[in-house]
Formats: structure tokens, sequence, C-alpha cells
């Protein structure tokens, strides 16, 4: 199975193949990526990405950074040169569309108060469905004019600046809204005082505020909901290594987990990334987890499969994931805090108990804050959709691994993240039927 054979058609039939096993490297972290192109664009000097991810929403990033002045370049091998702009944006000649990207629209949503015009933000349809209100008005709050349809996208905003102060964002339906005020901050007239409530995947923040005390910034946090950034503490030029993609490592250890395998992400390190965390969980349903010597962290599943009950607050991108694993596995499996997951490319709690149930499986989704899977249920083949959704599609190939006849819709846009997600599971022994 390649790339170029699964990437452009419409549906994908996956064909069981006994456990999936082998050693490969996971992708380049999309978070580090972004969150290190926006602040080599903003910084003073020129800096170099190494091991930078290609896909689309780092593309949409890139492009959407240029248009506000950066100068952005590819130096072959994964490396990206970014001649920043020291704060000193232009105001983009065009719209900048965000295409499917949902921390590309609320990021430069900030930046944009940098820039000396009015600057238009917009996105692909499903984009414009996907939560910011509670972002614009922390925008408003320091002094824009955002207009917008009915509070989505397209966003028309205007600044006189960024003038710092005492600021509050409610970020229960996306710690971005905290990221997207935090990097644009150290430019402030004033220090910023940033307020956050209801925080739920809070390591995502700390990633962020990491990545910009390595970057020369000055943060405080004085405990987890409130963080002081000194103005005039710009962000210095460096060179720097983007680290592996902990998100994306979860999936490739989901087959594993899913066909009793065993698959090693020979790039993974320790790393602040919440969803790092994962390799817990697979523990407590049965999974072994190792760390090797030499580097990367293995996953194997010697016997049952059981189900768990786990609090996915701090890693909402894996509530699909887990869903497949708990109809595969004997008992209950009960994920709770789920609701920031329904704001995402797509309703994911709805749209996973949606196709799994289609496929014999039995969940309770009490449309709110939690999802109960029941595991042990006869299950059958039949055509599931992904939403245009990267976590639907690469997590019901776990299910289609080992549930015959599984056939999965819009394959190719999991290159929203993980172009070579296809490839990388071919490499681990996952068929496709014709291929």
């Amino acid at each position: 199975m390649t790339t170029t054979g699964v990437m452009g058609l419409d549906a994908v039939e996956i064909v069981p193949a006994g456990p999936l096993s082998g050693v490969l490297a996971a992708p380049s972290s999309k978070s580090v990526t972004n969150r290190l192109l926006v602040i080599a664009a903003l910084a003073e000097g020129t800096s170099r990405l190494g091991s930078v991810l290609r896909s689309d929403d780092t593309a949409v990033m890139m492009a959407g950074l240029a248009a506000f002045g950066a100068g952005v370049r590819d130096i072959g091998d994964d490396r990206i040169e970014v001649a920043g702009t020291a704060g000193h944006l232009s105001t983009p000649d065009d719209v900048v569309s965000a295409g499917l990207s949902g921390t590309t629209l609320r990021w430069l949503a900030a930046v944009a108060l940098l820039a000396p015009g009015p600057v238009v933000l917009d996105g692909a349809g499903p984009l414009r469905q996907r939560p910011i209100l509670p972002l614009l008005q922390a925008l408003e709050s320091l002094g824009a004019t955002i207009e917008t349809d009915g509070g989505r996208p397209p966003l028309r905003i205007s600044s006189g600046g960024l003038p710092g102060g005492r600021i509050r964002v409610d970020a229960a339906e996306s710690s971005q809204f905290a990221t997207s005020l935090l990097l644009v901050a150290p430019y402030a007239e004033h220090d910023l005082e940033l307020e956050v409530v209801n925080l739920g995947a809070a390591g995502y923040v700390d990633l962020t505020v990491e990545a910009m005390s390595r970057w020369g910034a000055a943060v405080a946090a004085p405990d987890d909901a409130h963080f002081v950034v000194t103005a005039g503490r710009h962000y210095r030029a460096r060179d720097e290594i983007v680290e592996y993609d902990a998100s994306a490592a979860a999936h490739l250890f989901a087959l594993a987990m899913a066909t009793g395998g065993n698959v090693m992400v020979a790039n993974a390190v320790a790393t602040r990334q919440p969803d790092s965390g994962i390799v817990a969980v697979f523990e407590e349903m049965g999974g072994e987890v190792s760390g090797n010597p030499g580097g990367g962290v293995t996953v194997a599943r010697p016997g049952e499969l059981r189900g768990v009950d786990v609090d996915v607050a701090l890693m909402p991108d894996q509530v699909p994931t887990l869903a497949v694993l708990g109809v595969l596995a004997s008992g209950t499996t009960t994920l709770r805090h789920v609701s920031v997951s329904r704001g995402h490319e797509t309703d994911r709690v709805t749209a996973i108990a949606r196709e799994l149930t289609s496929l014999g499986a039995s969940l309770e989704d009490d449309g709110d804050d939690t999802l109960v899977v029941h595991g042990g249920h006869r299950l059958h083949g039949g055509v599931v959709d992904t939403y245009d959704d990267h976590r639907m599609a690469m997590a019901l190939s776990s299910l289609a691994a080992v549930v015959a006849g599984v056939t999965i819709r819009d394959p190719g846009c999991v290159a929203k993240t993980y172009p070579r997600y296809w490839e990388d599971a071919a490499a681990l022994g996952l068929r496709r039927a014709g291929g």
C-alpha cells in the first residue's frame, strides 16, 4: 500500500492481516512546528527550523505568516528558514486562508493585532464551524474591532496595536485561545497579564510557554490559570529542531494495540506534548510500554485488550482512538471530559459513536462530557465516514485492521497532519484490498 495508491482514493478497504509490527519514525510535531513558525516570524533576525512537519496545516501557517511579511523559505531536507519581522508586520494584500487549520486561524487572529491595517482571515467550510468566539472577545478587550459572520469566519480584524494590560479568556473550547494571546504578548506596549479560565488541556499551554522562554520572552506563571508576559522582551532568532509528534505516534501505537502487534517509534523522546500520556492508558488496556536504550518507545499488546475508565481532558485528540480500542476490548471503556472533542474538525464524539455503531458496536453518548463504550459486541464490515477529519481516519484504520470488510471514506484527509500515514501503516503490515 503506497501513499500515492491511497491518498487520491475516494475510499479504501482495509484487509485484516494479523498483528502489525515494525520500527519507524513518527512525523515531526504539528503543534511544535506551528508554534515555532509563529515565534520565528515575530523574532528579530533569521531562524532555521529543522525536521519541520510538511502537512496541510503547516503549509497554511507558513503562507499566512509570509502574508504578514515574514520571509519563509524552504531550504531543503525538511528545513525552513524564517526571516523574522521583529514584530513589525505588513498588512496582507488579500484574504489570509487558514484552510482547515484551527491552529492557524486562531493564532493568526492574534498576530493580526500587530498589523497596521485591517486583516481578513478565512478558511474552508468546516473551519467556519469551529469555535472561536471566546478568543475574539479577548481580542476585542484589547481594543480590536472584529467583524464576523455571527461569531464565525470570515473575520475582519482592525487594531491600533496591542496595548497589553489585564485580560481574560475562556479556554473551555480550546487551549489554543490562550496560546494565541501568549504568542503575541511580548510585542504589547505594556506587560500582558492573562487569566485563563476553564483550561482543560493545560499541557499545550505549557508547551507554548516553554517555547516562548527558549526564544527570549519572559513569561511568569504564578499558577496554572495566570500568566504574565513582560513587554519588550522580544523573541530572538535561533536554530531549532522540531521534535516528534506524540499525537501521530499514538495512532501508530494504536495499530499495535488493536492487532496484538509490536510497534516502536524510534524518534519518540521525553516531551511536554500532552498526547504522550496516552501510552499510560495503553498500559492500563493491556499493553506493554518500554523505552529503548538507544532512544524511542515501544508499545506491544501480548494479551487481552481491556476496557478502561479514563479522563481525556488532557488529550482530547485521542477520543476516537480510545473509542475504537474500547469496542475491541473486553468490558466497558468510559471516556470522561470529552466535550472539547466536539469542537474539533468535526464533533468527534458524535461522529465516532455513529460510525462504530454502524459496524455493530454499542456506545452511549450523553451529549455532553462522557462517552461510554461497551466492548465485546460482534462487529461487522461496512463503509465509515471520516468527516474530513484526519484523526477519524487514522483511528478507524485500527479497527479496520482487525474487522473484515471495513471501508474508510476520504483516506486522504490524513494530509492535514500526517501525509505519509498510509505509507507508514503499510510498512507495519497494514493491507488494502486490491493493493
